[in-house]
């Protein structure tokens, strides 16, 4: 197998209307330089010919470039081993999205869908020398309309309607997120292959005996042979993680195929994030003929036994919707997903790192890969493996009745076989969905009927199609081993049913923009999207706003709000809670506090349902969203600059492996009890203390408490009244540690008159500080004047309870320190500090 990278000197320019098209391929003017994989939005911004679409107003300046056609070429010469082999193939794989393509002067491929990798037989073709390749880009845009004319408008929630018709990232149409930047371009690797016969696809799917003691890994090779060979075989390495050689077994291919099954036994099984290692196990694979090499691939994989579990529930109505990884419940913290940048092809893989790791530090176990983006770049998945973090993989459809022709399932069926084949190796991949909010939109328009199931593509929901009929069909063909679910939300007979399947509670903020505070009464067995606005970090919003827009109700600002009616929302939850604010710094800290309470109440609430075995009533809490894809307010965790927003720190603690936690009755009481995820039962103490604004300690209580094993568990209630604005903390310790901590305050805020708490910061080294007060202290929040990684943050402080955080990268840097009492920055000094 030789392989020619084409991913240099390419050129682009944008085609001009009317003109003859191989005279503009030929003509010598209007050429620069092309980035490969790149798309067309980053050639210009880096020769400076538009301006950058993130700051200020200027996304409105760059709409020309999605209206636009563009041309791209490069010239290419063949290494002289090419000629020696049987077979040459032009490898594309992903062109964004109408693309042509002509190969010396012939045309070979009219592609028209973004996700569908091309593989073209060009031996013919080539020439030793002066390769020519040719590719003209349509604009998107104007060919979804093309096709929206012919076919019909359709209903869709967010974007141009006339996306649902292209298959293309629906989030390049601007969401309640996001811009409105239609890129072109050729997004993925290009390369030539030549060889005499090759590895077309290697499966290895795992199953795992009930009792864990035996995996089998079912290897099944199809074999791309263009002319006939003799003693065709395929020597097959397993190796254990450790890198030592488990077994190899040498199989001979028959007409296409080779096939072997490995057994291991006793397994080092793969687990996810907080509930064991992650070991992978390598497959290598090297097809021979006459002991000759041809081709080699290999494949990483977790061994695990993982069920998504629908069981009746005691004493309650509906089925639970758990994920089990070997034979062990898990309850599914963790976040969704979006594309980490509007140009895809600029996300590097130490992106997706430092993202990831966010998402494992924060305790979570799932990331949902949303329906609007991409099946993301093999790293992605790479990494979601090494850090044990299970993926709800989408396929990409979102908030539309999507059409359901002939040519358009034809398209979405290459693209789900190339999506299932690329990505089924991965252990972390744990269930694929058919789409994001469809099922919704079409009961929103009355549309749709749960009890028909006759031909829909003759309904006004046609997509059922697909999403019950034709991807089912693919993954359980190609994929058998793992879930599939129709939608999300999805529940049968109703998308809002809290009782089956996953559900999106949009009550809070969108909806009837219900009290953060009533998050658990809208819960579902699995809860895969939720959340609340706030604005990034100061730093970031100084990268896209202009210091004369840097206040908070500036035209600037609402530009990089994309909710609709997301600042009289932001507005009604200040208002309900927090006192007035003006400056900007003030309205940013209100936002983000906002955001963290309400995730905390969400998850803290959701996570006592999770009540041990015939009682999960909620088995898993996606917050939307992890991360950006540009800088702007937004339901992010982690802003684009990849700073965590306090609400980050907040559902660290309670996406913890062991949590106490606190609530307010409203009778006079508070309740408390303790959440794990260990396996075993664990003994703990519990300090509980009552403590007036002014700091005085009223009273201290300690007691004994059980945690058992993977669940809440209730330990009592408290005399609790709110409105002696008192202040109860819960402290849980095991030999001389503080496993976690909680407390519970009057609110709403804006009525308290919050002195001074009097924080101290002490240096203890670099990259280590020491909290103190003498007064209770909300929503404690240090901001660096660098990049600082903080072990917590976003702390609630109380008298006599100091609090160790360090500050990785620190130095000799400085810190604020912001807090609820002031609403505003300010620097602390303290002894050593």
């Amino acid at each position: 197998m030789l392989k020619l990278l084409l991913n240099d000197n390419w050129d682009f320019k944008v085609r001009q209307p009317g003109a003859d098209l191989a005279g503009e391929f030929a003509a010598p003017d209007g050429w620069q330089a092309a980035t490969v994989p790149g798309c067309v939005h980053q050639d210009l911004l880096a020769a400076g010919a538009i301006p950058d679409p993130f700051y200020g107003l200027n996304e409105r300046e760059v709409q020309w470039v999605g209206e636009r056609d563009w041309l791209y070429r490069c010239s290419f010469d063949l290494p002289a081993d090419f000629s020696a082999t049987g077979e040459a193939s032009l490898c594309f794989d992903g062109l964004d999205t109408f693309a042509t393509v002509w190969l010396n002067g012939q045309q070979i491929l009219v592609s028209e869908n973004m996700f569908v990798p091309a593989r073209l037989d060009v031996g013919a073709l080539l020439q030793p020398t002066g390769n020519s390749l040719h590719i003209l880009f349509e604009a998107a845009f104007r060919r979804g309309e093309e096709l929206e004319a012919r076919y019909g408008r359709l209903r869709d929630w967010n974007g141009a309607p006339s996306r649902l018709y292209v298959r293309k990232a629906q989030y390049h149409y601007g969401w309640d997120w996001g811009p409105v930047l239609l890129t072109a371009g050729v997004w993925q690797e290009v390369r030539l292959e030549a060889f005499e016969a090759r590895i077309a696809d290697l499966a290895c799917p795992v199953e795992i005996t009930p009792d864990l003691s035996l995996a089998a890994i079912a290897v099944r090779l199809r074999v791309a042979v263009p002319l006939p060979l003799n003693e065709l075989s395929v020597e097959l390495k397993l190796l254990a993680p450790d890198g030592s050689p488990v077994a190899v077994q040498v199989v001979p291919v028959d007409g296409d195929t080779a096939e072997h099954t490995f057994e291991v036994a006793n397994p080092e099984l793969w687990w996810p994030n907080g509930y064991g290692g992650q070991p992978l196990y390598r497959l290598v694979a090297v097809l021979r003929a006459g002991g000759r090499e041809l081709d080699r691939d290999e494949r990483l994989s977790g061994l695990r036994r993982l069920r998504l579990v629908q069981e009746p529930l005691e004493n309650e109505q509906g089925k639970t919707f758990l994920f089990e990884v070997n034979n062990t419940p898990i309850f599914c913290s963790g976040a969704n997903w979006i594309p980490s940048d509007s140009f895809t092809p600029r996300i590097t893989n130490e992106r997706y790192r430092e993202q990831l790791q966010l998402a494992a530090d924060a305790n979570m176990v799932m990331l949902r890969v949303w329906g609007g983006g991409i099946y993301e770049h093999p790293a992605f998945y790479d990494i979601c493996d090494e850090l044990g973090l299970l993926v709800w993989q989408d396929f990409l459809f979102a908030c539309g009745l999507y059409p359901a022709m002939d040519w358009f399932q034809q398209s979405v069926k290459a693209e789900a076989e190339a999506a299932v084949i690329r990505l089924r190796h991965h252990a972390c991949l744990a269930i694929w969905c058919g789409n994001n909010e469809d099922y919704a939109i079409a009961e929103s328009f009355g549309l749709y009927d749960a009890s028909f199931e006759g031909d829909f593509t003759r309904t006004a929901f046609p997509a059922r199609a697909i999403y019950e009929r034709l991807l089912p069909e693919v993954c359980a063909r190609l994929d058998p081993t793992r879930p599939y679910w129709p939608g999300s939300p999805y529940a049968g007979s109703s998308s809002a049913d809290p009782t089956v399947g996953d559900r999106h509670t949009w009550d809070v903020w969108h909806g009837t923009m219900a009290d953060y505070h009533d998050y658990p009464k809208y819960e579902g067995r699995f809860v895969s999207e939720f959340g609340m606005e706030a604005l990034p970090s100061l730093a970031t919003v100084k990268t896209f706003a202009p210091e004369s827009e840097q206040y908070p109700y500036s035209r600037v600002m609402e530009f990089h709000n994309r909710s609709e009616g997301g600042q009289r929302r932001l507005a009604a939850y200040l208002t309900d809670n927090l006192p007035m604010i003006s400056s900007l710094e003030e309205y940013l800290y209100a936002t983000q506090f906002i955001q963290a309470e309400a995730m905390a109440f969400a998850l803290r609430g959701w996570r006592r349902r999770w009540s041990g075995p015939g009682r999960y009533a909620v088995a898993g809490a996606l917050v939307w969203q992890l991360n950006d894809c540009w800088p702007v307010t937004s339901w992010a965790l982690v802003d684009y600059s990849l700073d965590p927003k306090p609400a980050y720190y907040t559902l660290r603690r309670e996406m913890a492996p062991i949590l106490p936690a606190l609530w307010d009755t409203g009778k006079g009481q508070a309740a408390y009890w303790g959440v794990s995820s260990r396996a075993g039962e664990i003994a703990a103490r519990l300090c509980l203390n009552t403590h007036d604004l002014q700091g005085n300690k009223l009273a201290e209580t300690w007691q004994t408490v059980i945690l058992k094993p993977n669940q809440a568990t209730e330990w009592g209630v408290v005399d609790y009244n709110a409105q002696a604005e008192l202040v109860l903390s819960a402290t849980l310790h095991s030999s001389g540690v503080v496993l976690g901590r909680a407390t519970l305050w009057p609110e709403p805020f804006k009525y308290l008159k919050l002195p001074d708490p009097e924080i101290l910061v002490d240096r203890l080294g670099e990259d280590k500080l020491r909290l103190q007060v003498s007064r209770p202290a909300k929503g404690v929040f240090l901001v660096a004047d660098r990049p600082v990684k903080w072990s917590d943050n976003m702390l609630d402080l109380i008298p006599g309870e100091p609090q160790v955080v360090t500050a990785a990268g620190l130095g000799s840097g400085e810190v604020r320190v912001q807090a609820l009492d002031s609403l505003f920055s300010r620097l602390k000094t303290g002894a050593g500090y």
